[in-house]
């Protein structure tokens, strides 16, 4: 009969697995993430997976899940650090970026692919906490007058080209001498400029 593991081992072990089914996913697709497969990837039994996930799309849910509230929680930090609004802001663009970087496969497992279980209560409200993250940081300048625009849409706007940057750095195709956080500088400016309130 198998060790009973503590919560902590336990969530350690949904961690890994998660990791491993992200990154087979975005390298492989989706056809190549199996129980199997993935209980091979830890070295573990071929069951031993069914005992933290009933399928292979609870794990894929559990991925997008996990992945969406620790972006949150790095944004939701970065929003807490000191300084003006635009400070704040490239705050959390770099936490942004250092979240795609270090968690390559997560993001874009988050991101690049169709949702298939958006009835699922936690991925729901991981999801929602995620829109939120998106506009608090232009509620910030549009308390502090830095600019006038509805949030939701200027915060997307943002995220639309961070994202795009992540991307192409993520590929390798950024133009020399460039990096995400550099492109999106020279681009949320433009953006900024056609914010600013009207005086």
């Amino acid at each position: 009969m198998p060790k009973a593991l503590s919560e902590q081992e336990t969530e350690a072990f949904r961690a890994r697995l998660c990791e491993a089914a992200a990154k087979i996913y975005v390298e492989e697709g989706p056809a190549a993430v199996t129980m199997r497969r993935l209980a091979g990837e830890l070295g573990v039994g071929t069951m031993t997976p069914y005992r933290y996930f009933d399928n292979k799309e609870e794990i894929i849910t559990a991925v997008r899940t996990r992945g969406l509230n620790r972006f949150s929680e790095a944004l939701e930090r970065a929003l807490e650090s000191p300084g003006d609004g635009r400070t704040r802001s490239r705050a959390v663009r770099d936490a942004y970026i250092a979240f795609a970087r270090e968690n390559t496969a997560t993001y874009r497992l988050m991101f690049e692919y169709p949702e298939t279980r958006r009835d699922d209560p936690a991925y729901r409200q991981a999801h929602d906490r995620m829109w939120a993250t998106i506009a608090a940081h232009v509620n910030v300048m549009i308390a502090e007058g830095t600019v006038a625009a509805d949030a939701a849409i200027l915060g997307h706007q943002i995220w639309a080209a961070l994202h795009g940057a992540v991307m192409l750095e993520i590929a390798g195709m950024l133009p020399e001498g460039y990096d995400a956080a550099s492109l999106h500088t020279r681009t949320v400016s433009a953006v900024f400029d056609a914010a600013k309130p009207l005086r």
